[in-house]
């Protein structure tokens, strides 16, 4: 690899790495299986050398690319026989502005097209259109898909008493 083309590599692995860390995190629940999740989707970039048309373009390449990687992964043979404790294994928080991982917890507990459709609103700040593109299911269902989201992560919250019943925390969410 030349010294321009690795620098281009420094600079979109700098952009994308947490976002496709915590999108692999978020699908595998298991810190060892993301992080190889993300160096394979980071390789894929490598071999495909994929051309973008703005910033916007490649996040969205790569969180469609590990999105797909993850499925993958949780479909193969292997996987579907693993014991759902054994994937979630360890606490740990997708969100460095989180302190206590509890927000991280409750999420890692709703299904997960739920989890996904909230990371990408809420952290990734995309609109619902720009989900409904990402994801493949239409604006309505993307809607929906929140709202449920925000229900069953205030039902976990408040069943295990997290942020002390703090329910403005809850909104936000």
């Amino acid at each position: 690899m030349n010294a321009d083309r690795q620098r281009e590599f420094d600079e979109i692995y700098g952009r994308n790495i947490d976002t496709v860390y915590a999108v692999a995190l978020l699908h595998l629940k298991n810190k060892s299986d993301a992080e190889d999740a993300a160096q394979s989707v980071f390789m894929k970039y490598l071999t495909a050398e994929p051309e973008f048309n703005d910033r916007n373009h490649e996040k969205a390449w790569f969180i469609t690319t590990v999105r797909n990687h993850c499925r993958n992964i949780t479909s193969h043979w292997w996987n579907r026989g693993r014991v759902e404790e054994e994937r979630n294994e360890e606490c740990f928080s997708v969100f460095a502005d989180e302190p206590d991982g509890n927000l991280t917890e409750a999420l890692m507990k709703i299904p997960e097209k739920y989890r996904e459709i909230i990371f990408l609103f809420y952290y990734e700040e995309y609109s619902v259109k720009e989900i409904s593109a990402l994801t493949g299911r239409n604006e309505s269902t993307v809607r929906t898909g929140l709202q449920r989201g925000r229900e069953r992560l205030k039902k976990i919250i408040e069943k295990e008493g997290m942020y002390s019943g703090k329910t403005e925390v809850i909104r936000n969410v």
